[in-house]
């Protein structure tokens, strides 16, 4: 009978785990990754996986909830910072693109298509509900405040869908010598929605 693991080699096998299943899911995409690919890797058998993880799914839905966690606590982090909301809203945008960039496996896990079902994970339905409200409180608050006018959770949609249309053009390659450059495309894209979205004050001040 295998020896019982202590809490910290059960933390550190399941995190060499999570890290090989979230490069897996990004290279061979998330249908093709098993225990057996997993496991391959590690040089370990199948069996040895089920001591930190009863199935796949289990091991997806881990590794998405770490994704999901540790761009939370990038944003969190600025949040919580100094400055006005001016500069926290432009430090969490270049927060959410180095994020991207940094980590592009765990970046493109968190938006892949094949979700798991909400109420079969609660960690990655609490990480997934997190991420969410990081991407929308800014937003909130700047309404609050007065900078910005209008619907916050609309606004906040509106920068997340434009930020990561063109992160994932630029990850993709599609923005070749003849297109515009990702910095170029991105300070016009924000620099539209805040201007729409400008609160009278603010207006009159630009």
């Amino acid at each position: 009978m295998p020896a019982l693991l202590t809490d910290a080699q059960v933390r550190e096998g399941r995190e060499r785990i999570m890290l090989v299943a979230e490069r897996q899911a990004d290279d061979l995409g998330m249908e093709r990754v098993s225990m057996h690919s997993i496991a391959r890797e590690l040089g370990w058998t199948a069996t040895a996986l089920y001591r930190y993880f009863d199935n796949r799914d289990a091991i997806l839905a881990a590794t998405r909830a770490a994704a999901f966690d540790r761009l939370s606590d990038r944003l969190e982090t600025i949040m919580e910072g100094p400055g006005d909301m001016w500069a926290r809203s432009r430090a969490i945008g270049d927060a959410y693109v180095d994020f991207a960039f940094q980590q592009p496996h765990a970046y493109r896990l968190i938006f892949a298509l094949d979700h798991h079902a909400p109420g079969h994970y609660p960690d990655l339905d609490r990480a997934h509900a997190r991420g969410r409200a990081n991407m929308t409180r800014y937003v909130e608050r700047m309404v609050d405040e007065g900078k910005l006018v209008g619907d916050p959770h609309l606004l906040a949609h509106a920068f997340w869908a434009g930020l990561h249309g063109v992160i994932s053009l630029q990850m993709a390659g599609k923005l070749g010598d003849d297109a515009p450059s990702f910095q170029t495309i991105r300070r016009d894209l924000v620099r539209r929605i805040v201007h729409s979205a400008l609160g009278p004050r603010a207006r009159r001040a630009a």
